[in-house]
């Protein structure tokens, strides 16, 4: 069975999924806040694993030394949307799936725990792909990624079920979304930073074609 044909409902993260912000930004923004406030980057890796994995504000605290609140004013301070902009650029692949999936009936929702600001920029950068539902959890009120009550709004606003359902996304913290939303997930590894989970997956694909034409 391809995977086209399992689901009726395909749910995409946005950034480093459907979107790529280049690694540059986040080794220039991530630094200055830290240096900023006094902390310390004992490895690069770290600056990947707040970018990428769950568990931010224990990174925030444990590896670079700083109160996770006193960070996150100071980087929403540092984190320019025009610059963010300047830097982020939607994959390849990512239009042409989302056409691609319309076109074959299915219902499509994107689910991003970034906050409205750099999630709406993001989705700019899609040109107008075709989508049924859009969510931007760090401002609605709901509990962030990997709290389930997001995904299950989206399921409701479009009919649609869990078991109809599978989540694409590119890091720890979207499996584990995933798992606790009883939803599929496939996992997309576009080799940019290390990911480190346990959990299972239906599928693990290197590019989104792979939706389309990949049997499982």
């Amino acid at each position: 069975m391809k995977l086209l044909d399992r689901y009726t409902h395909f749910s995409f993260d946005l950034d480093g999924t459907l979107v790529h912000t280049i690694p540059e930004y986040r080794f220039f923004v991530v630094p200055k806040v830290v240096e900023e406030l006094g902390g310390r980057i004992i490895e690069n890796r770290d600056v990947d694993r707040f970018w990428f994995e769950s568990g931010r504000d224990r990174i925030i605290k444990q590896r670079f030394g700083i109160d996770p609140e006193k960070f996150w004013d100071c980087f929403h301070k540092h984190d320019n949307p025009e610059e963010r902009a300047r830097h982020t650029f939607a994959y390849d692949d990512a239009v042409p799936t989302l056409d691609a999936l319309r076109a074959a009936g299915k219902a499509v929702s994107i689910i991003t725990g970034a906050p409205h600001y750099v999630a709406s920029l993001e989705m700019e950068k899609l040109t107008d792909a075709p989508y049924d539902y859009f969510f931007s959890v760090y401002d609605s009120g709901f509990p962030a990624k990997p709290h389930p009550g997001s995904m299950q709004v989206a399921l409701q606003k479009i009919g649609k079920t869990q078991e109809e359902t599978v989540y694409i996304g590119n890091s720890n913290e979207d499996v584990y979304y995933a798992q606790n939303a009883e939803v599929g997930f496939i996992f997309l590894e576009r080799k940019e930073h290390e990911v480190a989970f346990t959990g299972n997956l239906v599928a693990h694909i290197h590019s989104l074609n792979a939706l389309l034409t990949e049997n499982i």
